[in-house]
């Protein structure tokens, strides 16, 4: 088997979770989000699910699957209607697609051309390509303990596209696909890129004319309608406009869908000195209307269902991706290569040789007796209805674009004062410190999540965890009251270990979002699973079962912030947008001596928040100052005396205040155990046929704002936050209602 998917199938299979486990831990990151009484109500939901055996018809279908296939999440009858899909909401926020905005090229003294470093990042790319297709390419490994992760999401990269569907997204793939599609000014060129033995037809310095030339024809053949627009709608509407595009342009939308990927050249280049500016200009582009009402901006030169390379004028690149059907670690695998790769071109100029991380990938040689590919412009059949449509699509997405803002900002703290200095985990010292902020901001705990990955078990991919719970609920209270630093301390490395026990319980498969979300799904698509499993008691439709689509639920469907941490030193920025119209998204890079981190909203204060953000930053570790190190610099000028002091002095001080801290059994021991993921974001919302069922069961929305319990002490809650044991627990009265939970 090539090396790239040797011991695929010797990776073990991800385990299905208890119900109980999985309802324990929902209860747990909901109870800070609702009054006593929704609460109370959703604890009896959750008791008599639990206990019922509806719920364990369901479980028995999910197990089959788990047991007979690589992954139960991906399965028939559960797929098309998980969570890591895009709901209908896309409509009212920006394109909820992932971004990385790569570090300036290398020889940038050069001056290399946009359509220059288009082609090294295209041809880069291509050796990537045959190196997947070859098998060549070296595995991902865990980099805790060596071991392999699965390579299964590396076959979405490439020849990938999203599909609308009636239950929510498909995904169509082309395993032969040789052409890449290039869009300039919203138009699309394709040009083949590789023979039919897998050899690159176009160096680097050929590419970059033939893009030259693509530009140029841009410029003189403009477009009124932007066929890629419709890729920003709502899944319904273009499912619709899809439906009619294939029917009057079926072989160029084929052409698109089977391409490799998209190389979006965009024909503005930003100003550096205005905040954002270069943020904005690489993910949704600009919206700029002329005198006619036309669009002449960037934000029509994207299509999102599609991997994306942007490259601005002033050679400026990045990479987006739609979430629903690839994986962020091997987006950032596979542009931390093509970085390297173009990074080695300036060994190639020092001494000649050339270096290459794919030294067995051939170019097709210039040879006067081969007639190499040339580009082919896909000039589409557009009804006065798609017309239409397309000018609706472009103004509802200039509106989105205007409503929205990207802040970025760099905090002086990295590994080597968090992690090396304060003994903490990063990762989970930025999650915490935006917890604080929100609750100083707003006076409540938001509904967050963080993806962690699960890439350890075969065809896996992340779990999303829930940053909030009664421990984060009594730091976040602490740090805004006169609690002493030493009291804040304490908290702080309680919520530490609380979030570290989540990442870890998640990363060995047993969170409980993608559980709760695939019983649902089995429901939903209960008729597909009763004909595959004909020797299992059938899921009936009698009634909706309890709990699973209680609306106080989709507080975890919509969480108001996502926060994931991603970045390697090939990446300027990363960033996520809102999930939710009133959302927060934010992507931050964690490097040695400081903090990137991109925020976005719309019409909410992202400037104010991550300037708050980096004053809790600074607090917290002044409360270390106070707390660790200044003790730390008494303890050490107490040791002069030591060899002066009897030993039975000595034996009689019972002080424990740092080999208690970083013992082993201390949260901030080998402070970045467990924590592999934050590599992905995931579109959470739900899809409109789940949010109708919900909304039928009960019709009282439950809001976070009428919440009891978020600026006061909340009631204990002792089983629930310990709800990530694996041993079972008493379901007589599920949660021994509220003092035993």
């Amino acid at each position: 088997m090539p090396l790239t998917f040797e011991g695929e199938g010797s990776l073990p299979r991800l385990p299905l979770p208890e119900l109980q486990s999985s309802a324990m831990q929902a209860l747990s990151a909901l109870k800070p989000l609702l009054s006593d009484s929704a609460f109370e109500e959703l604890v009896s939901n959750a008791e008599q699910f639990v206990t019922s055996d509806r719920s364990k018809v369901l479980q028995a279908h999910l197990r089959r699957l788990a047991e007979t296939n690589d992954n139960y999440l991906n399965s028939e009858g559960i797929f098309s209607t998980t969570s890591n899909v895009y709901g209908d909401l896309r409509g009212q926020t920006l394109p909820r697609n992932p971004f990385f905005i790569l570090e300036d090229d290398p020889m940038i003294n050069f001056a290399p051309s946009q359509e220059y470093r288009a082609a090294v990042l295209t041809t880069s790319s291509l050796r990537f390509i045959v190196a997947l297709k070859q098998g060549t390419l070296k595995s991902d490994l865990n980099a805790q303990n060596g071991q392999r992760l699965t390579m299964s999401s590396y076959h979405n990269l490439f020849g990938t596209t999203v599909i609308p569907s009636n239950s929510g997204v498909g995904l169509k793939k082309s395993v032969d696909s040789k052409h890449v599609i290039f869009l300039s000014r919203g138009q699309f060129y394709a040009l083949t890129v590789l023979s039919e033995n897998d050899q690159i037809w176009f160096s680097k310095h050929e590419l970059s004319a033939i893009i030259k030339n693509i530009i140029h024809d841009s410029a003189c053949e403009k477009s009124k309608y932007n066929v890629g627009t419709f890729t920003s709608e709502s899944k319904s509407t273009w499912k619709m406009a899809r439906s009619a595009l294939v029917s009057n342009n079926p072989e160029l939308m084929h052409m698109i869908d089977s391409a490799l990927f998209v190389v979006s050249l965009d024909h503005e280049a930003f100003d550096e000195t205005v905040d954002g500016n270069k943020i904005q200009f690489v993910t949704h582009g600009t919206s700029k209307i002329d005198e006619k009402g036309f669009q002449l901006g960037t934000c029509v030169n994207r299509y999102y269902d599609k991997i994306n390379l942007v490259v601005t004028k002033n050679a400026t690149a990045a990479c987006i991706y739609p979430a629903s059907i690839i994986d962020g670690t091997t987006v950032l695998r596979f542009i931390s290569d093509i970085y390297t790769d173009s990074v080695l071109r300036l060994a190639r100029m020092i001494n000649g040789k050339n270096y290459t991380l794919w030294t067995e990938i051939n170019t097709v040689p210039i040879n006067s007796e081969i007639v190499k590919p040339n580009y082919v412009h896909l000039k589409f059949q557009l009804t006065n209805e798609i017309c239409n449509g397309l000018h609706l699509a472009e103004s509802r997405l200039a509106d989105i674009i205007n409503q929205h803002e990207y802040v970025s900002k760099k905090i002086n703290m990295g590994k080597r004062c968090i992690r090396e200095r304060m003994k903490l985990p990063t990762d989970s010292f930025v999650q915490i410190c935006i917890q604080i902020t929100y609750y100083a901001l707003y006076g409540k705990c938001p509904s967050t999540f963080e993806p962690v990955s699960t890439r350890r078990f075969r065809d896996a991919r992340t779990e999303p965890i829930c940053i909030q719970n009664d421990t984060m609920l009594d730091l976040c209270q602490a740090f805004i009251s006169q609690t002493t630093d030493s009291e804040k301390w304490k908290l702080l490395l309680e919520a530490v270990k609380k979030h570290k026990e989540m990442a870890k319980n998640a990363s060995m498969g047993m969170g409980f979002e993608r559980h709760l979300s695939a019983l649902r799904s089995a429901f939903i698509q209960r008729n597909t699973l009763n004909k595959l499993h004909q020797d299992l008691p059938k899921i009936d439709d009698n009634s909706i079962p309890p709990f699973i689509f209680n609306p106080s639920l989709e507080a975890l469907y919509k969480p108001e912030l996502i926060a994931a941490n991603c970045g390697n030193p090939a990446l300027d920025y990363f960033g996520i947008t809102p999930s939710i119209p009133a959302g927060f998204g934010f992507g931050y890079i964690i490097k040695d001596d400081y903090i990137t981190i991109v925020g976005s909203s719309q019409w909410r204060q992202t400037g104010r928040f991550l300037d708050t953000l980096e004053r809790v930053f600074l607090n917290l570790k002044q409360v270390w100052k106070s707390v660790i190190a200044n003790k730390s610099t008494r303890d050490e000028e107490l040791q002069k005396y030591v060899h002066s002091i009897p030993m039975s002095m000595m034996t009689s001080n019972n002080s424990t205040w740092l080999p208690s801290l970083i013992s082993n059994d201390s949260p901030t021991s080998r402070a970045d155990d467990y924590i592999l993921g934050g590599y992905d974001y995931f579109d959470v919302e739900q899809l409109n046929v789940r949010s109708d069922l919900a909304s039928r069961v009960q019709s009282r929305a439950i809001s976070r704002a009428s919440s009891q319990v978020n600026l006061g002490k909340s009631p204990s809650f002792k089983n629930v936050n310990n709800a990530h044991t694996e041993k079972p627990i008493a379901v007589g009265r599920l949660l021994s209602l509220q003092n035993d939970l």
